[in-house]
């Protein structure tokens, strides 16, 4: 999603991911939790680095606009001056390796060296499956390498409503969960549950979840679910 003072001529439209020079004041401890949990979802599965380390003047990526809307609800669209229209994006891939020191231009620009015969290697990263008790999860290197070395048994990701159905119910009961395999690329870790559990995030003094907003009031609770191997 991207959300844009002026709308696109035409879609759906394939289009190259620039990130500018500058870098922004926001980071995933900054940022609003409704962004932040998902994208600390994906940084444990590898799909996306930390933001630190995102390069800037750099083409990072390719999507397809799928198409350009006044009215979006989804939890990245926003709301005001300069977000009056919603890109909606699918297909979104990373390149493993971005092109570096490329200048950016306003609106959309013509970068015609780059054609989909010459894109650099995207990052592949397989989604989380369930089949029964046993669940397939991908994993970043880092959590895997402590996985497999011992200095970690267990991870844990944000509960949100593309997640929920793999790992729980509506009334947020853990799902029955027997084996696990994560994967990273060609490494892969096949294990027994030892525990799994959905369980709130609270603040120190309070049993009760954080609750957050998106752009349209609506409220969220922070849960997580976390996988405890043998």
């Amino acid at each position: 999603m991207e959300n844009r003072k002026w709308a696109l001529k035409s879609t759906p439209m394939r289009v190259l991911i620039h990130v500018g020079a500058r870098k922004h004041n926001i980071d995933e401890n900054t940022m609003p939790l409704v962004w932040a949990n998902p994208i600390e979802n994906a940084q444990n599965m590898g799909i996306i680095p930390a933001i630190a380390d995102m390069p800037t003047s750099a083409i990072v990526g390719v999507a397809t606009i799928d198409r350009c809307e006044e009215e979006n609800f989804s939890i990245w669209a926003q709301e005001g001056h300069g977000a009056e229209y919603k890109w909606v994006m699918r297909d979104v891939k990373l390149f493993k390796k971005p092109i570096l020191n490329v200048k950016g231009k306003l609106g959309i620009f013509d970068l015609p060296d780059i054609t989909e015969d010459n894109l650099p290697e995207c990052v592949d990263v397989p989604p989380i499956t369930r089949d029964g008790t046993h669940m397939t999860i991908p994993l970043c290197s880092d959590f895997i390498n402590q996985l497999q070395d011992g200095e970690a048994d267990s991870v844990f990701f944000n509960l949100t409503n593309d997640n929920l159905a793999l790992f729980g119910t509506k009334a947020l009961k853990p799902k029955k969960t027997e084996t696990v395999t994560f994967v990273c690329g060609d490494k892969s870790l096949e294990a027994n549950v030892a525990q799994y559990t959905i369980e709130p995030v609270c603040e120190a003094d309070s049993e009760d979840p954080i609750t957050f907003t998106d752009a349209f009031d609506r409220e969220y609770s922070w849960y997580r679910v976390y996988i405890r191997i043998e």
